[in-house]
């Protein structure tokens, strides 16, 4: 059994795996609620699934990029519970995960998206088949001329909350857009938590820092 937590973008989710199999998940979309919500969220997924924390093989995190907050409080509550159960440590990729919640469509290219305020955002691009990441995890600034590059010679379907700011801002002919705006949840994680754990692909317990892609920047008060 592994469980799994994101709190990476507007609230918080956890699940449970036998294998790559979904068991048992709950969520909260209430923003900033992860410092509130996650530990309960873990007992509810494990009440459901009448498992024991004895019995987990494994804990794995959504390590970015997202909230600062959100990775930090995450991480910790991740991390704590691998500690205290012994139990390895895996991690994910946010946007690996909003990748796979694409069903039922098969364009050239997949394109998830998180806000990263203002006219910024964390993107990567994916085959749209395999779901496989064929390109880094960026920070972008968009403009009319995003993506332009890879639009010329592919269908690309743009998704995740930071594709709403690009709508009537990237208007290329091969640029599509989902209706439904999704958002990261542990519940689609399975398979690749899974994969991480028959491989050993376990992170250091102590070293493992979330991937924030870029500085926090911190608010001050003028004076």
């Amino acid at each position: 059994m592994i469980i799994s937590i994101d709190a990476s973008t507007t609230g918080c989710s956890v699940a449970l795996f036998d294998g790559p199999e979904l068991v048992s998940s709950s969520e909260s979309r209430i923003d900033r609620s992860s410092a509130e919500m996650l530990t309960t969220l873990i007992e509810n997924v494990l009440f459901t699934a009448k498992v024991s924390k004895k019995n987990l093989d494994a804990v794995a995190v959504a390590r970015g990029p997202g909230s600062y907050t959100g990775l930090r409080i995450a991480v910790s509550t991740a991390k704590g519970l691998a500690f205290a159960l012994d139990k390895p440590f895996l991690s994910y990729g946010t946007l690996d995960v909003l990748a796979q919640q694409v069903y039922g469509i098969s364009p050239q290219m997949i394109c998830p998206m998180i806000d990263a305020r203002r006219m910024e955002i964390y993107a990567a691009f994916y085959d749209g088949v395999t779901k496989k990441r064929v390109s880094d995890v960026e920070a972008v600034i968009v403009d009319s001329d995003s993506f332009a590059d890879v639009l010329e010679t592919n269908t690309v379907l743009f998704i995740g909350e930071g594709s709403t700011k690009c709508r009537g801002v990237i208007e290329h002919p091969n640029a599509r857009f989902l209706e439904e705006v999704l958002l990261p949840s542990a519940k689609y994680s399975g398979p690749i938590c899974y994969e991480k754990y028959r491989n050993g692909d376990f992170e250091d317990l102590i070293l493992f820092e979330p991937y924030y892609l870029k500085e926090y920047m911190f608010k001050t008060k003028k004076p």
